[in-house]
């Protein structure tokens, strides 16, 4: 993930860093260590970063060189994000376990993200869309 990104845009948009951790209702201390890449942004935060800055969330983590496109601004729907990720773990015909060799995980942690009883870490949900070669936007049910 590319957190320079995130600085290069909130520095062009004259943006500090307690003005988005504000608008993103986090820590301006939280705010800073992602920034700073010490900490992984959750993707819960990674998306709202992406609604707050209209700007793509591919684009943030280097799956895609389109900053600005339209999207819709939504917030993560955990049971949708899972069988998102079911459909196109499917589509490239991978078994959970299939996946979770891949992931370095269990098939039983890809079971609880695709039933959506577990929230999917960031950089697990980047691995799985460069795996299935859908975006992040399309998981996120963006587009």
């Amino acid at each position: 993930m590319n957190t320079d990104k995130i600085k290069e845009i909130r520095d062009e948009l004259e943006i500090t860093q307690k003005e988005l951790s504000s608008k993103l209702n986090c820590t301006r201390s939280a705010y800073s260590l992602w920034e700073i890449n010490k900490n992984t942004i959750p993707l819960y935060y990674l998306n709202k970063i992406s609604n707050e800055l209209n700007i793509n969330i591919d684009y943030l983590v280097d799956l895609s060189n389109e900053k600005s496109i339209f999207f819709n601004k939504v917030e993560i729907d955990k049971i949708e994000l899972g069988k998102r990720i079911r459909i196109a773990r499917k589509s490239i015909n991978y078994t959970q376990e299939k996946l979770a060799n891949k992931l370095n995980t269990t098939h039983s942690v890809i079971s609880a993200y695709e039933s959506g009883k577990t929230a999917v870490p960031t950089l697990f949900m980047i691995e799985i869309a460069k795996i299935t070669k859908k975006n992040l936007n399309w998981f996120l049910n963006k587009v």
